[in-house]
């Protein structure tokens, strides 16, 4: 088991390549994250191998600048919140919040897509949101949804955006 990080350096995360190898499939790192430096190459520097283990840069990914994505939230404190009021004008309005919506709005500006956002009936169950996704409604799905073996012959999932347990404390 090699330990990736350098604690003495000050190197906490890597962002590794996964790539074929004789001997099977390895990751190798190709960024690493400094507390005083942002993302650098990695020191060993490797090439990254794409998609069709080739080192050019694939051109036929999908680019988002520009495109309108239907993004639907699931509320679920405190991954979004849900806000309710009455603006100046006496007009009820909804104001979306939370770990989620911030993740939007990084990855709006990072990335240039156009949100349009809109709320999952709250009634609705996680297998019909799920198909929602399947049959177009939505383009994306961001929320505390669980990936099971039916809803992946369905859909694509992400990796996990956040990680928690669930424990008993016993005394």
């Amino acid at each position: 088991n090699n330990n990736l990080t350098d604690r003495i350096n000050g190197s906490y995360y890597y962002v590794q390549n996964l790539q074929s190898f004789s001997n099977g499939l390895n990751f190798v790192p190709v960024l690493e994250y400094t507390d005083s430096d942002d993302w650098n190459f990695y020191k060993q520097r490797t090439n990254i191998v794409w998609p069709g283990n080739s080192l050019i840069i694939s051109t036929d990914r999908a680019i988002l600048k520009g495109k309108r994505l239907r993004i639907g939230i699931i509320e679920s404190i405190p991954f979004t919140i849900i806000i309710n009021y009455i603006d100046n004008l006496g007009q009820n309005k909804t104001k979306y919040t939370g770990y989620i919506c911030d993740l939007i709005e990084l990855l709006k500006n990072k990335i240039g897509f156009v949100s349009d956002i809109q709320l999952v009936q709250s009634n609705q169950p996680y297998s019909e949101s799920v198909e929602a996704v399947a049959k177009g409604d939505y383009d994306i799905i961001i929320g505390d949804v669980t990936i099971t073996a039916a809803r992946i012959e369905l859909v694509d999932f992400s990796n996990v955006i956040f990680d928690t347990s669930v424990g008993i404390i016993a005394r």
